[in-house]
Formats: C-alpha cells, sequence, structure tokens
C-alpha cells in the first residue's frame, strides 16, 4: 500500500491531496462499522474533538469510545458506562444540544439493535439509553443503500418529515456508481461521498454535489462545484485504498501563520460563533481566530474500514474541502 504524506499539526494541507494523521495517544484499534462525529468545543475548551463511537472487528464488538483532542492533538480513550457494544449503527449531533451524540440501532454479534443512547462525553461521561419517539421538522438525506439484498443503487433521496414524503431531485453530472458501504457528511449544502462496494469492487472516490438550488446559503465553494450537480473530485496524490463501513465527518483544523504560504484563498472558522452554534460550526467563510496566529481550514476525516482482502483498517485520513 502506499504512503500518503502526514499532516502534522500547525501543518497546513494542499488541495486535491490526501494525508494520514499520526496522532499520539490511545487510538482506536482497527475497526468497521463504527462512528465518527465532531463535536465543537466545549466550556473553556478552544478546539473541538472528533469521536469514534463502538465499531467491530471479526472477534468482537465495541462499546468503547475514544477522543482525538484537536486542541492537543492527541487521542484518548473516554472512561464511559452503559454503551451497549455495536456496529454499522447511525450517530448524530442535534442542533438542540450539540454537546450530545445520539447513537440509535446498529447490531452485535447476537442480533440488531432498535435502540436510542445518548452520551454527554464532556460533562457526564456516560451513557443513557432513551424511549418514545423523536419529532423534528428537518429533511433529511441519504444516497443508495442495500437492503436484504446486495444490489446497490445510485440515486439520491430526501425525505421531508414535516409532510413524511419522500423526493428523488434531479441532479446533473455522473452520479457515484451504485453501491453500499459507502460513508456520508454534510458539509454546508454540499454533500460529500466517500468509497463504498459494489459486487467484488471497493471504491477509493470522493464525490462531491451542492444540494443548494438558489445562489445563496452556500458555505464555501469547491472549483468545478455547479449546484446540484454531481463532480468526481480529482486528486494529485496517492488514493487511500478503497474500503467500507468505515466512518467520515469534517473538522476544522488549525493552521498556524507560519503555514500560511500556499492557499491564500483557504477556508477560515470564527470559533466564537462554532462555539455558540454548532449548526453553523462549519458554515462561515471567514473570521478571526480564537488562538493569536492560527486559522482554521476545513477537511474530511476518514476513520477504519475494510478492503477486498479483509484486511481491517486504523488509518486516519484527510483531505481538504474547500
Amino acid at each position: 500500500m502506499k504512503q500518503l504524506p502526514v499532516l502534522e499539526p500547525g501543518d497546513k494541507p494542499r488541495k486535491a491531496t490526501w494525508y494520514t494523521l499520526t496522532l499520539p495517544g490511545d487510538s482506536p484499534c482497527a475497526r468497521v462499522g463504527h462512528s465518527c462525529s465532531y463535536l465543537p468545543p466545549v466550556g473553556n475548551a478552544k478546539r473541538g474533538k472528533v469521536f469514534i463511537v463502538g465499531g467491530a472487528n471479526p472477534n468482537r464488538s465495541f462499546s468503547d469510545v475514544h477522543a482525538m483532542d484537536l486542541g492537543k492533538h492527541q487521542w484518548d480513550l473516554v472512561t464511559c458506562k452503559g454503551l451497549l457494544p455495536r456496529y454499522e449503527h447511525a450517530s448524530f449531533i442535534p442542533s438542540c444540544t450539540s454537546d450530545h451524540i445520539w447513537v440509535f440501532g446498529g447490531a452485535n454479534q447476537s442480533g440488531n439493535r432498535n435502540c436510542l443512547q445518548v452520551l454527554n462525553p464532556e460533562n457526564d461521561p456516560k451513557v443513557a439509553s432513551c424511549m418514545g419517539q423523536l419529532h423534528d421538522t428537518e429533511a433529511w438525506d441519504y444516497f443508495s443503500c442495500s437492503c436484504f439484498i446486495a444490489l446497490p443503487f445510485d440515486v439520491i433521496e430526501f425525505t421531508f418529515l414535516e409532510t413524511l414524503t419522500w423526493s428523488q431531485p434531479e441532479t446533473l453530472g455522473n452520479p457515484p456508481s451504485p453501491r453500499h458501504g459507502h460513508v456520508m457528511v454534510a458539509a454546508g449544502t454540499k454533500l460529500f461521498i466517500h468509497g463504498g462496494l459494489a459486487g467484488d469492487k471497493f471504491y477509493d472516490d470522493l464525490h462531491c454535489i451542492d444540494i443548494s438550488k438558489q445562489g445563496t446559503g452556500a458555505s464555501f465553494s469547491l472549483p468545478n462545484i455547479e449546484r446540484q450537480h454531481w463532480t468526481l473530485l480529482k486528486f494529485d496524490s496517492f488514493l487511500p485504498p478503497g474500503r467500507l463501513d468505515h466512518s467520515m465527518c469534517i473538522i476544522p483544523w488549525p493552521v498556524t501563520c507560519a503555514s500560511e504560504k500556499e492557499d491564500s484563498n483557504s477556508l477560515t472558522l470564527n470559533h466564537e460563533a462554532e462555539k455558540r452554534d454548532s449548526a453553523d460550526k462549519v458554515m462561515s467563510h471567514s473570521g478571526d481566530s480564537h488562538e493569536e496566529g492560527q486559522t482554521d481550514t476545513l477537511l474530511c476525516l476518514v476513520f477504519g474500514g475494510m478492503n477486498t482482502e479483509g484486511e481491517i483498517y486504523d488509518d486516519c485520513i484527510v483531505t481538504i474541502v474547500d
């Protein structure tokens, strides 16, 4: 496997390049089916954290939580009680409780789960189980799926919970090939899709689509990204190996002024706004850095997964998305 360049703390990443992060500390072991979530700074913290929850390998499913501290640039094992072992679950961070990670479903060796658990990793490191129904008026979206049969699709659909209806928007360009086991994240009005599997083919590609319909509201721009138009992102570096059942999230990466010599139009974030409203934490074009001499660049972070030979990864790879 070809080695990716290492992104050191404070370094400014090049565009169209994949990097590996090799931070010290108690990092997660190789796994699949885990979740990856970015939490903005809490309390007096100047930087947020990335949380890896659960997952599995051929021997067991995990109930652990690992945190990548973007301020200290290290991994930590979060000591918490109550999380049930699970993999291939879904996790999310609602804007109303931006310091909590909500986890639903998944499976372990004995079967599927349908429970909802919530973790507050900073103030109360334990997991609580929830009952009842959740209600919201937000719109959710998904790309592809594989249900009961290994025949993936290449459609993107939206559901509007206010009217309980599904729609399939018309898009331009070439969509990602039909697949399952991929990951998708949102950054502003843009969706990024990475990896996945179809038959015996593992994908190493990264696609983007801007789902905004109007000329306003976009948080940042990528070259050649048109609205409602699929774009395959091209890279100058080696691509990380194709994989499925990995995890992905968007993080703000602090860049020191000494590294500011490559892309002068790099996107920056306002840390105070990030703390006040996590829903907008990756949607600001520019702002004053909370730490003197630093600006933030948005990175797409990928952890773990597996390949065609059944090799399970414990790597952490990133690429710039501004």
